[in-house]
């Protein structure tokens, strides 16, 4: 019936509740509308929620976080652990780190970064391991090199763990994710960057 589960829940979460108090929800509230606000605050969190992992994931949270960013530090602390909570079951990872709680913004906004780096803005990180690994241009493929090169790989993104500077979150990511999940997300990633990649090295050369 509905196109997607945010849409589910926008439309369910309009309608007002007949025996909720609005008049002390309208105080609480920023613009006077306390049921359109949560509705629309559930629309953004499930939109980026539901699309983690999804070929669609960067056009549906840039365009939620222009509201979210605008959002009361608890209300993001709640998307934070609705993130948290998502993380299983749509990367099969869970940090081995403890943050919780999230005590300010800057904490929230390490844990958007982390999401960001998983999902699209990692192409610096990834050109700069596969110039180390430095592969044959002339009989490159991403997933051929990854299937017989998944030591060398850890070992390089090791390296990089030494001599660059990442977030807590990033790091504990790129350490602690199953190896054979990691070379999924690795080549995964990598192909989507190929020919970024082939530029890199041809310029090394």
């Amino acid at each position: 019936m509905y196109d997607s589960e945010s849409l589910k829940v926008i439309c369910g979460n309009s309608i007002e509740e007949p025996e909720m108090d609005y008049d002390d929800a309208q105080v609480a509230s920023d613009t006077g509308a306390p049921v359109q606000e949560e509705a629309e605050r559930e629309y953004d969190f499930t939109t980026i929620t539901e699309n983690m992992n999804n070929p669609d994931f960067k056009e549906n949270y840039l365009e939620a976080m222009k509201q979210i960013r605008a959002m009361s530090l608890k209300t993001q602390q709640n998307l934070a652990f609705s993130i948290i909570q998502k993380m299983p079951e749509k990367y099969d990872f869970q940090f081995s780190v403890t943050f919780d709680p999230f005590y300010s913004l800057d904490d929230v906004y390490e844990l958007y970064r982390f999401i960001e780096f998983v999902e699209y803005d990692h192409e610096k990180f990834i050109v700069n391991v596969w110039k180390y690994l430095n592969p044959d241009t002339n009989s490159f493929q991403v997933e051929l090199f990854c299937e017989h090169n998944t030591t060398k790989i850890i070992s390089e993104i090791e390296e990089q763990l030494d001599t660059h500077d990442y977030s807590e979150l990033i790091t504990d990511f790129l350490r602690t994710y199953n190896k054979d999940k990691f070379i999924e997300w690795f080549c995964k990633k990598s192909k989507e960057l190929r020919t970024s990649i082939l530029i890199a090295l041809l310029r090394k050369e």
